[in-house]
């Protein structure tokens, strides 16, 4: 019996490693190999096709593209506090704990058992009492691989669970950073929109008086009330948008709805120029990338576990048990048994269940590959349109703020030839609104410079804090 038992383990042990090298290998090399032809579809060219004038480094920190102190601190604030992130934290646990799970399966399973009985017949009988116990071993010998595979399957899980934790973190970051400078600008339309309602209130009240006088027109003082009314309604949704802004701002923090945020009134210290390297060094930096990559390796893991499945399970077990009627001969040589077993199984006819599910691997695993892919093209393309509107944005910045000079200036001198009877108030009126829509188009152009810089930099793949 003792050199039954060796033999079997001798054998299981045998299969277990050519078994498995095999067929760890021929993963690896299958994996490697479909991964590479996909890599080599959408290969990064060497240089971005839309011109830069900061093709250097990408930026190792975020702290290096938000230069203010307040905003970095809202971000702190909102990865410590935000419930979704918090949410893609608890994913990253669940698979550390399915990757336990599944590596248990590698190792024996051992269990004891006891027990105490006590009978007694009905009539002409004695109590009797019998005590027995015993401990168990099994152990499922991974000839083909199906365990490991699992095992590298959950442990690709995990990494891609990561990956998707950070780019919720990065992403999460960026939308501080933009409801940040919208709230801002928000703030900063409101003021205008006040000062613009305040200087028509004046012009109306001029016009009053040189109506009473009869100076004015019946027309220009209608025409005047109008234009008031109209600024108030535009400083209602200036007000409303302030406090949407800022209500989805406590959201982001995990503050709402206790209303105490304060924001200062004017645009933070950002990066309008931010150095976007290679587009090779993409690959190695955005977390979406390395999500569909690790979900590649999770599909091919998956192929190798379902073609496992096709050959025969090999199963050891071992106990040993007592019995006796006294507690303390339990342990008795005399009362011990031991036995060892071998099991192989195999499934003899499915209807094509086994199959199926590897062609289903399969199609997940082509799937997969078409996804990586897809999000590789995708990337580069969305940093191509960032750089595209960074660059738009800064010659547009500069033609408004002329424009908006020029219109400044331009309601001065209508305003002054009103005053001396040169020109009707409609035109006074057409040159305000004139500079009102310019003062606000620079402003609004300048928020979507920072969040420009917030959106390329999180296309890059962010990183740090």
């Amino acid at each position: 019996m003792n050199k039954l038992a060796k033999t079997i383990c001798l054998l299981a042990a045998l299969s277990l490693a050519v078994g498995c090298a095999s067929l760890s290998e021929n993963s690896t090399r299958s994996i490697d190999t479909e991964l590479s032809a996909q890599i080599a579809k959408t290969a990064p060219y060497k240089h971005w096709v839309t011109d830069h004038i900061a093709d250097a480094a990408i930026a190792d920190d975020w702290a290096l593209v938000l230069h203010d102190e307040t905003i970095l601190g809202f971000i702190t604030e909102a990865l410590a506090n935000n419930p979704s992130l918090a949410a893609s934290a608890e994913q990253v646990a669940r698979s550390q704990a399915i990757l336990q799970q599944s590596r248990s399966s590698l190792f024996p399973s051992l269990s004891a058992s006891g027990s105490a009985t006590g009978t007694e017949p009905f009539e002409n009988g004695s109590f009797s009492k019998r005590y027995s116990a015993g401990l168990s071993a099994s152990w499922e010998v991974d000839l083909w691989g199906r365990i490991r595979n699992g095992v590298h399957s959950a442990e690709f899980d995990l990494a891609a669970s990561q990956a998707f934790y950070r780019n919720a973190r990065e992403a999460l970051i960026a939308q501080v950073a933009r409801t940040y400078v919208l709230a801002i600008e928000a703030t900063q339309q409101h003021e205008l929109n006040l000062e613009t309602l305040t200087a028509l209130e004046t012009i109306l009240h001029i016009v009053k008086t040189r109506h009473d006088l009869g100076a004015a027109s019946r027309r220009e003082r209608v025409l005047a009330i109008s234009d008031v009314a109209s600024a108030r309604d535009s400083l209602e949704q200036a007000s409303a948008n302030i406090r949407t802004s800022l209500r989805a701002f406590e959201v982001l923090l995990g503050r709402y709805p206790s209303a105490n945020v304060q924001i200062p009134t004017t645009f933070p210290d950002i990066s309008q120029v931010v150095a976007v390297g290679q587009p090779a060094d993409i690959l190695r930096r955005r977390p979406d990338i390395q999500l569909d990559e690790y979900n590649v390796q999770v599909a091919f893991a998956n192929i190798d576990t379902q073609k496992a499945a096709r050959w025969p399970s090999l199963s050891l077990s071992a106990d040993i048990s007592g019995s006796s009627l006294e507690l303390g001969d339990i342990l008795d040589p005399a009362s011990l048994a031991y036995s060892v077993g071998l099991r192989l199984a195999d499934t003899l006819f499915d209807g094509g269940l086994t199959k199926g599910r590897i062609e289903v691997a399969k199609s997940n695993g082509r799937q997969a590959l078409a996804n990586y892919g897809q999000t590789v093209l995708d990337a580069f393309a969305e940093i191509e349109s960032q750089i595209d509107l960074a660059a738009v944005l800064g010659r547009r910045h500069t033609y408004v703020a002329q424009s908006a000079a020029a219109a400044r200036e331009t309601l001065k001198l209508a305003e002054i030839q009103y005053k001396e009877g040169a020109i009707d108030l409609l035109d006074v009126l057409t040159f305000r609104q004139r500079s009102f829509q310019t003062d606000s188009t620079l402003l609004s152009i300048k928020r979507q410079q920072l969040e420009a810089s917030i959106t390329l930099y999180l296309a890059l793949g962010g990183t740090g804090i």
